[in-house]
């Protein structure tokens, strides 16, 4: 078990790139249970922390543009492929993809899109906790399996 500085600089770890952090401190020795339940908590303050700064940030910006007319072009390619991804998977999809993308910008992207949703931070941080749950897996087998 790694000491308290060291917990704390792994769970900012896990907030900014999630997706490498548990294959990290497996490499770096930890066990399978500390890479779980430090990264799963880093994972859910980092969802608490930008879901509700998102939701503050998205109202400042609203209010900041007032009734201003848009320059340039609303519909860009990448806000269509968000869209028609959306359609297609809705929340749950997020919520499948939001291993592969970061804490930050899962966590914004629901507070964008389903700020109504009051069970969207305990989704999101279940949903990381079961991420952190199959890559932490996959790299203690992956270890294992070349030791």
């Amino acid at each position: 078990m790694p000491g308290p500085i060291e917990m704390i600089l792994w769970m900012l770890a896990a907030i900014v790139k999630f997706i490498v952090t548990p294959s990290i401190m497996i490499g770096r020795g930890i066990g399978w249970l500390s890479t779980v339940i430090i990264c799963t908590i880093g994972a859910s303050f980092g969802v608490l922390l930008f879901f509700y700064f998102g939701k503050w940030l998205f109202k400042k910006w609203k209010k900041l543009r007032g009734g201003r007319k848009r320059v340039g072009p609303i519909f860009t390619p990448g806000r269509r492929r968000w869209v028609r991804f959306r359609r297609r998977f809705g929340l749950w999809g997020l919520l499948v993809i939001s291993g592969l993308i970061s804490v930050p910008i899962a966590s914004i992207l629901a507070s964008k899109y389903h700020t109504k949703d009051a069970r969207m931070p305990a989704l999101l941080i279940l949903a990381f906790a079961a991420w952190a749950i199959v890559l932490t897996t996959i790299s203690w087998l992956v270890v294992g399996s070349s030791s």
